[in-house]
C-alpha cells in the first residue's frame, strides 16, 4: 500500500514537473515570439529633412541577387554606390518566411501583420505612408513591373484583409487618387478602368500613350508583356516620366514607390538568367533615380528589399589570381542551366535584406543663407555624418518611420 502511495506521489510530481517545463517554454516562446516578430523596431532617429522622397523595392533582392549582379556586370550595381548601406530585418508576425504583403505593409505603415494582409491587423485598417503625404498635400506616385494590385502597391494605396481581393483593391486603387500609377492590368483593374475619373487624369495603357499625354496626373495600365529589361520601354523609363510628371508645378513635394517586381517572380522559378534581366532593369531605373536626385538636390533615395527569394547561394570561387577567379565566377554564372542550381528553395526565407540611401544637395541649399554655399565638401559630409545615424541593422518598420522624418509627415 505504502509502495502505491510513493508511486502516487512520483507521479504527481512528474506531472508537476512537465507543467513547470510546458509553461516556461511557452512563456520564453512569447517573449522571443514579442521580440523577434511583434515589435523588431530600432526607432532610427534620422534629422535629415527633404521635399521628395523615393522608395525603391526589389522584390525579392537578397544580399546574394546583388553579389550575382556584381559578377555578372564584373562591377558594383549602381544601388551599391549609394554612402549609406546596412541591412533590413524581414520577418512578420506570421512565424517563417514574410510574404509581400506583410513585408510591405510594415514598409508602408510602420506596423508588423500577418502574411496576405495589406495594410491590415486584427480587423483595422493600418494608415499608410502614402495618404499620410497625400494629407500634407505631396503628391504620391507607384511605379511597378507587375499588376498594379499584387501586393506592394496595393500595400502603399490599399487595405485587404487577403492580399487576393484583387477586385476591393483594385475599387481603393481607383478611388486613391494616386497622381502617377504605372504598371500592368489585371481582370479587376479592367473592370474599373470605365470609373477612372479621367477628367482628373489621363488613362493610358500604352507607352506611347503615356509618352504623349500631357496630363501630370496619369495611370498607366499595360498589358502584360509590355514592360520591357532592355531598349525603351523600361521601368527605369517609366521612373523618369513618374519623376518628370511629379515634380511638375509642385511645391511641396512627392512620395515615389518604384518595384522591381519580376526579381522576385524569376527566383521563384529559379530562373538565374532572367532574375539578372530584372535585377538590371531595377537597377538602371535606381541609377535614373540617383541622377534626377542629385540634379534636384532636394531628395532622399532610398532602396530596399521586401525579402530574400530562392535561397540563393553563390558557390566560392577559390582561385589565387583575383582576376581570373571574377572571370571564373562569371563563366559558371553564365552557364545558366547550372547557375540556377544556386538556388535552394522556390519560396522565400528569412535572411536579412540590405539598404542603401542616397541624398545630395539639401542641406547645401538649407545652410546656403548663413555659411559658404560654394564649399560642397563640407556640406555633403554634414549630410552624410546624420544620415550615418541610421543604424547598420534595422527592422523593415523602421523604413516608414525614416520616410516619415524624411518627408516631416
Amino acid at each position: 500500500m505504502a509502495k502505491a502511495i510513493d508511486r502516487k506521489k512520483q507521479n504527481r510530481l512528474l506531472w508537476i514537473i512537465v507543467a513547470i517545463i510546458l509553461v516556461i517554454t511557452l512563456v520564453v516562446a512569447a517573449v522571443l515570439f514579442a521580440l523577434n516578430y511583434v515589435d523588431s523596431g530600432v526607432y532610427p532617429d534620422s534629422e535629415m529633412r527633404a521635399k521628395n522622397v523615393i522608395l525603391m523595392i526589389g522584390d525579392g533582392m537578397g544580399e546574394q541577387h546583388i553579389e550575382a549582379g556584381n559578377i555578372y556586370r564584373s562591377n558594383k550595381l549602381n544601388m551599391e554606390r549609394f554612402a549609406v548601406i546596412g541591412e533590413v530585418m524581414t520577418r512578420s508576425l506570421t512565424p517563417g518566411a514574410t510574404d509581400s504583403a506583410a513585408a510591405a505593409t510594415a514598409m508602408a505603415t510602420g506596423v508588423k501583420t500577418y502574411n496576405s494582409r495589406i495594410s491590415y491587423k486584427d480587423g483595422k485598417n493600418l494608415e499608410t505612408v502614402a495618404e499620410l503625404a497625400k494629407a500634407a498635400g505631396k503628391k504620391v506616385g507607384v511605379v511597378v513591373t507587375k499588376p498594379v494590385t499584387d501586393a506592394t502597391p496595393a500595400a502603399f494605396l490599399s487595405h485587404a484583409k487577403d492580399r487576393g481581393d484583387s477586385e476591393s483593391i483594385a475599387r481603393q486603387l481607383v478611388d486613391f487618387n494616386a497622381d502617377i500609377l504605372f504598371g500592368l492590368t489585371d481582370d479587376a483593374m479592367d473592370a474599373l478602368k470605365a470609373e477612372i475619373p479621367t477628367a482628373e487624369r489621363a488613362l493610358c495603357t500604352t507607352f506611347d500613350e503615356i509618352n504623349a499625354s500631357g496630363s501630370e496626373q496619369i495611370y498607366g495600365l499595360l498589358e502584360d508583356g509590355a514592360i520591357q529589361t532592355a531598349g525603351s520601354d523600361t521601368l527605369s523609363s517609366l521612373t523618369s516620366t513618374a519623376l518628370t510628371k511629379l515634380s511638375q508645378n509642385n511645391e511641396n513635394g512627392f512620395l515615389l514607390i518604384v518595384e522591381g517586381s519580376k526579381i522576385d517572380t524569376a527566383s521563384h522559378d529559379n530562373d538565374m538568367e532572367a532574375m539578372l534581366a530584372e535585377l538590371n532593369a531595377f537597377d538602371a531605373a535606381v541609377n535614373t533615380c540617383r541622377n534626377w536626385a542629385q540634379a534636384n538636390g532636394e531628395t532622399v533615395v532610398m532602396v530596399t528589399a521586401d525579402h530574400e527569394t530562392g535561397g540563393l547561394e553563390i558557390p566560392k570561387f577559390d582561385n589565387t589570381d583575383a582576376n581570373a577567379a571574377k572571370q571564373e565566377a562569371r563563366e559558371a554564372l553564365i552557364d545558366y542551366e547550372s547557375s540556377d542550381k544556386w538556388f535552394t528553395r522556390t519560396g522565400h526565407t528569412s535572411a536579412n535584406v540590405n539598404y542603401f540611401i542616397y541624398a545630395t544637395g539639401s542641406e547645401i541649399a538649407q545652410k546656403s543663407s548663413d555659411q559658404n554655399p560654394s564649399d560642397k565638401t563640407e556640406y555633403l559630409e554634414i549630410k552624410y555624418d546624420e544620415l550615418m545615424d541610421i543604424p547598420d541593422e534595422i527592422d523593415n518598420t523602421d523604413i516608414f518611420r525614416l520616410v516619415c522624418q524624411w518627408l516631416s509627415i
